[in-house]
């Protein structure tokens, strides 16, 4: 099963055989695909790079949220 761009006609066929919620699709190699319903794009969940950057965001966003409560238990000692 060798990876490739899939074109827009062939990820919406695959939704109308798969579903259209999530897409995770291992045959295609695309980061991101068009929504299907709407304007915009959406993950292909079976592309490694797209773990790597929900990961990358979600740490940043753990760690900005621990920096503030560091930041605010320091103003009440003072």
């Amino acid at each position: 099963m060798e990876k490739r761009n899939w074109t827009k006609e062939e990820i919406v066929e695959y939704r109308k055989e798969h579903g259209a919620f999530f897409y995770c699709n291992k045959e295609d190699s695309n980061f991101l695909v068009p929504k299907p319903f709407g304007i915009g794009w959406t993950i292909n969940w079976a592309n490694p790079l797209s773990w790597i950057f929900v990961s990358v965001i979600t740490g940043f966003l753990i760690v900005r949220v621990f920096y503030k409560i560091r930041l605010m238990n320091q103003e009440k000692k003072y």
